[in-house]
């Protein structure tokens, strides 16, 4: 995703998207930039949902007493521009802002932030005196390349790439936790060492649902042993549903099965990463398995856990038993 680039000529600026961390650091962008060219700036911010375009218009025109220029933010703006105006009809809001955008104040910026926006003809108008971004969500390969670039630039550290990998498959892709995580683990690394992977581990907490999914990275990297102890401590201490370990463990088949169909059928292995979402240590891994074990077994093993996930579901046998069972088949079946 190509990020935005601001200057000072800009006098409407849309930004469209949700995320926590993207918005608020592109809108500091605009104004650092606003304040590169005309000093000390004041910023007035309005709610969409209360604000009425007389508000918004009247602000924008009034000129400021000690400063050159204003910045002035409408948060939910996509919701102020479908609602109607006072005294008019629908789409009121919408044509008084086109009748600004089209003829902006040269000593203010408008800033529309809206979670979703609906293209028209206030986007041209918009484009040619500002600029109109999306802020799209970063996928893991592109998240996992921000983790490694902030955390040098706004944290003085260094990550270990093994560890950036694990922060970002613990954390997701949600830049202001990652950012707030990156932050913790730079204060916990001592001077002139690198964030590691033990201290990922250590520091950095899984969420009740996403502590099932380290059973997958037992199997793969540590057999049937590690894997049992892993589900002993699912169920025993983190009280982990069942139903959900076993849901993990199937989708790690599903994802050995599709990469040993596309091995077989001649894809490469970047092809094979792209397709799957397969990165880091755990990627390497399913193709290391992909190679080795035939697709037919790798489907004979997804249909048993598939069945096996059903009699959970229905309350039928012991879960501990059962999942004890399959990961030993599949440690079997995979192993080296």
């Amino acid at each position: 995703m190509a990020a935005p680039r601001f200057n000072a000529s800009m006098r409407v600026v849309a930004l469209i998207g949700d995320d926590a961390f993207l918005i608020p650091y592109y809108t500091r962008q605009l104004i650092a930039a606003l304040e590169g060219a005309h000093g000390e700036i004041e910023q007035f911010d309005f709610d969409g949902d209360s604000a009425s375009p007389a508000d918004v218009l009247d602000e924008l025109r009034t000129f400021g007493l000690l400063q050159q220029h204003k910045i002035v933010v409408l948060d939910k703006a996509d919701r102020f521009l479908a609602a109607k105006a006072d005294g008019g009809g629908a789409g009121r809001n919408r044509s008084l802002m086109e009748k600004y955008v089209a003829a902006p104040c040269e000593q203010a910026t408008l800033l529309l932030r809206a979670a979703t926006w609906h293209r028209g003809k206030i986007d041209k108008a918009i484009e040619s005196v500002g600029l109109v971004h999306r802020v799209k969500p970063l996928g893991p390969a592109d998240t996992l390349r921000w983790v490694q670039g902030r955390v040098e630039k706004e944290h003085r550290a260094s990550i270990d790439r093994g560890a950036a990998e694990r922060l970002v498959r613990r954390v997701g892709c949600n830049l202001a936790r990652l950012d707030s995580e990156l932050a913790k683990l730079a204060a916990m690394t001592p001077e002139g060492r690198g964030i590691s992977t033990a201290l990922v581990d250590e520091a950095v907490p899984l969420s009740r649902e996403e502590k099932a999914w380290v059973i997958q990275d037992s199997i793969l990297s540590g057999g049937a042993g590690r894997g049992i102890a892993t589900l002993h401590e699912l169920l025993g201490v983190s009280r982990q549903s069942d139903v959900l370990i076993a849901w993990a463990v199937t989708d790690m088949l599903r994802r050995l099965h599709a990469a040993a169909r596309m091995r077989q059928s001649g894809a490469g292995a970047q092809q094979i990463r792209k397709d799957l979402k397969l990165w880091g240590p755990a990627g390497d891994a399913t193709l290391s398995v992909a190679d080795r074990v035939p697709a037919a077994h790798l489907a004979s093993l997804l249909g048993d856990s598939l069945r096996a996930q059903q009699r959970l579901r229905r309350g039928i046998g012991r879960p501990d038993r059962m999942l004890e069972v399959m990961l030993v088949q599949i440690a079997t079946a995979i192993a080296a």
